[in-house]
């Protein structure tokens, strides 16, 4: 028999445990917070679509949400503790309540745990109680933590995790999601999410390598190219809005249908759980994917720049919240992603990749290396037409006309060439549409563009499967 009661205690502490008030739980799932807060107490149930979205969303099984005992499924086999927890607690009882919990809590939740015990911020106490109902008398006893055998911790432990979860579940749900696919790029060892009392959040790595979280972005010390500190173009938030707010250039609004609209379609057809956008710049792809996205997901924006990142992080949260995505932006250097191996389920770029310059394959051969197995990557590239053709021809010469245009382009590749390189890089295929052709060459000596030099070029559409 369904125990609805039992299930809405579930539903309350996985939702507090993701740090979600019913409002915004309501808000990710496009229903009212009455119909939450019915779930809670028992007298409503969700739909069976409403129980699979609750599923991803905590990071958890339907069974688990819906089994009739109150106790959680394992979200692993493991029993041991990571080392960067085990370091920090220096007592037997603590390291043992902490061995009890670690099939049911993640690598991160184990480490915060560890801290505060470690720290002296909590202290597990434990009661029972007698009642006795017709003189309504109630007697407690308290149990030493040392008093209880592993045996015992064991069948408790669903309990605890609960518990904590409600406690230390104030951290933005997508930074915890995300610390499940981090590495560190110095020494390439799992990264875990802290937060300290005077709410400092940052990620660190067994080495003790720091990573802070700063205005909401993961900062890994990236900096911009020497000479192309781009960013500095928006000497405010009020300037970056201005260029959100502008029409943009329209000769990449051309074609029967816009790339924009185009590589849509290949992501609402997929509905990827974990998308990141490589080199993100001010999310003018993205935005156009954002606002339509109906379906729970992570997306990461990636970039060298944390200061455009911050103006992302409060541009999206503020003007295109979608309640169905959790936003993270990482400053990271894209030619070598702080994520480990398969872990994305889609890569996409908006012309990221060209806007790596000479790190352009780099970038690439990243985006492929993150990918799960049959995960794809789909971007726009500016290629070449034909290079025997006469107009082609005539753009490179007017290329080479711009001082050091091959030290920050590389090299110019056409649809052969780059399916070809796809193929090299790993990827099984690569579905091409074009998108729109190359302008026609101007009768002139003189190259025609001082900004966004490859606009001459056409775009295509790219969709690589791993």
């Amino acid at each position: 028999m369904i125990d609805r009661e039992q299930i809405g205690i579930r539903i309350a502490a996985l939702r507090k445990k993701a740090g979600l008030s019913q409002a915004g739980l309501a808000e990710k799932l496009g229903i009212s917070p009455q119909a939450v807060s019915k779930w809670e107490s028992g007298k409503n149930l969700p739909d069976i679509d409403l129980f699979r979205e609750l599923a991803w969303l905590f990071n958890t099984t339907i069974d688990c949400i819906a089994d009739t005992s109150l106790s959680f499924e394992p979200k692993s086999e493991q029993t041991s503790l990571p080392s960067n927890a085990t370091a920090l607690i220096h007592d037997n009882e603590s390291r043992s309540l902490l061995e009890s919990l670690a099939p049911y809590c993640s690598d991160t939740e184990l480490c915060n745990l560890a801290r505060e015990f470690g720290k002296g911020n909590l202290r597990l106490s434990l009661s029972a109680a007698l009642e006795k109902q017709d003189e309504q008398l109630v007697k407690t006893t308290f149990i030493p933590p040392e008093a209880l055998t592993k045996h015992t911790l064991r069948e408790l432990a669903p309990y605890f995790a609960k518990v904590f979860g409600e406690m230390l579940g104030d951290v933005e749900p997508g930074l915890c999601r995300v610390a499940n696919l981090l590495c560190c790029p110095i020494c390439g060892g799992n990264l875990s999410l802290y937060t300290q009392e005077n709410q400092e959040i940052y990620f660190s790595c067994k080495n003790s390598h720091h990573y802070p979280v700063i205005d909401g972005v993961v900062d890994f010390g990236s900096r911009e190219i020497p000479g192309e500190m781009w960013s500095q173009f928006f000497k405010n938030y009020d300037y970056y809005l201005r260029e959100q707010h502008a029409p943009g250039n329209p000769r990449y609004h051309q074609g029967s249908v816009s790339c924009s609209e185009a590589r849509w379609q290949e992501l609402k057809k997929r509905r990827p759980r974990v998308i990141l956008d490589i080199a993100s710049g001010t999310g003018s792809g993205l935005k156009y994917d954002l606002q339509r996205i109906n379906w729970p997901c992570l997306v990461i924006m990636t970039d060298l720049s944390h200061r455009v990142l911050k103006y992302n992080k409060r541009y999206f949260s503020e003007e295109l919240v979608n309640p169905y995505v959790d936003l993270v932006c990482l400053a990271c250097d894209c030619s070598c992603l702080p994520f480990a191996d398969h872990t994305v389920d889609m890569v996409v770029s908006h012309a990221g990749f060209e806007s790596m310059q000479l790190k352009m394959l780099d970038g690439f051969r990243e985006g492929y290396r993150i990918l799960k197995p049959d995960g794809t990557a789909v971007y726009n590239m500016s290629l070449l037409e034909d290079h025997n053709s006469a107009n082609t021809r005539k753009w490179l010469e007017l290329c080479h006309t711009i001082p050091d245009f091959t030290s920050f382009c590389g090299e110019l590749y056409d649809l052969p060439s780059w399916q070809n390189l796809c193929s090299r890089v790993g990827y099984s295929c690569t579905e091409t549409r074009k998108i729109y052709g190359e302008l026609p060459a101007p009768d002139t000596d003189v190259f025609p563009f001082q900004n966004e030099v490859l606009q001459w070029m056409g775009t295509t559409l790219c969709v690589s499967t791993k």
